[in-house]
């Protein structure tokens, strides 16, 4: 995969991730020097990998992972960046939402990326706390060539207000670059992962509260990333994932769309939309699903 190469200054690194269940959420930050890195990059690590896979039992059914892949910056061992949202609001009772994304990139021997990516959505009613959604995701790059790359991932949602209580799901996918200009990048994404879903089921009176899906399936997708002049920046992903005997019969649709715009180099305004589209759901709920968000972009 061929992406832009900057230098840059090290001093200074921080790196953010909330991970949750529905009992705890933890908080970490990470402040050091470049020149004392290398011992606190391979804690630091360790501990993002212990913490992600100690997890698993976390969005919505399908996770956009291409709309948040950073240019690596082969000056920078970790990069990444934080998406606050903050919304209050008076009610009965006050009602504060906080929603927080962290993608962090940890750049190993120039050829191999993780990629950690990790969603917190939370709300607090009066003194009552809830859990409304959130995911985590992990990705090993391999970048074969300058077009090329394979990468294994592992994620776990949850999207509570939709009545999944989590999804668990692996595979393994390749990337290739079909356009590189300078304002314009094109990739395209062909792979296989298994998923694990659990649903509450909203059937009245149903024989089992619960509904399971597990299975085997293909994916596909497109994304194009344009920089529109020296401050806008647009990336536009379509997905396809579906079962080998279903192709198209029960096959799951998704778009994203996500505008940036740079305030600074590391400061932006980010809009994103999201659909999915499920032909086949194992519960009875709206076949649409559709998100709209917009709130800050730091990068580090």
């Amino acid at each position: 995969m061929d992406n832009p190469i900057h230098v840059g200054d090290r001093q200074l690194c921080l790196s953010s991730f909330v991970f949750s269940d529905r009992r705890n959420v933890c908080l970490y930050f990470c402040f050091g020097q470049a020149s004392s890195f290398q011992t606190m990059k391979k804690k630091t690590l360790l501990f993002l990998l212990s913490v992600l896979f100690s997890y698993l039992p976390a969005y919505s059914q399908m996770l956009f992972s291409e709309n948040m892949t950073m240019d690596i910056d082969s000056a920078k061992t970790i990069q990444g960046s934080l998406q606050p949202v903050l919304d209050f609001k008076t009610e009965k009772e006050n009602v504060l939402t906080l929603k927080n994304t962290a993608n962090l990139n940890l750049l190993i021997r120039h050829k191999r990326v993780v990629n950690l990516i990790n969603k917190l959505e939370f709300s607090t009613y009066g003194k009552k706390v809830t859990v409304s959604g959130g995911y985590v995701h992990v990705e090993y790059r391999y970048l074969l060539s300058r077009a090329f790359e394979i990468y294994p991932y592992a994620e776990s949602q949850w999207a509570e207000s939709r009545g999944m209580e989590y999804k668990i799901s692996t595979g393994l996918q390749s990337r290739y670059r079909l356009v590189n200009k300078e304002k314009f990048l094109m990739f395209a994404a062909v792979g296989m992962f298994y998923e694990f879903e659990k649903w509450d089921d909203p059937t009245p009176n149903a024989a089992q509260p619960h509904a399971y899906s597990r299975s085997v399936k293909s994916h596909l997708s497109v994304s194009c990333k344009h920089h529109l002049g020296d401050h806008w920046e647009l990336t536009t992903t379509a997905i396809h994932q579906a079962k080998p005997d279903g192709y198209f019969k029960a096959a799951r649709f998704g778009g994203a769309i996500d505008l940036k715009y740079n305030i600074t180099p590391k400061i932006g305004i980010n809009g994103a939309y999201r659909l999915i589209y499920d032909t086949a759901p194992i519960v009875p709920i709206r076949k649409t699903y559709t998100t709209v968000e917009a709130g800050l972009n730091i990068a580090f």
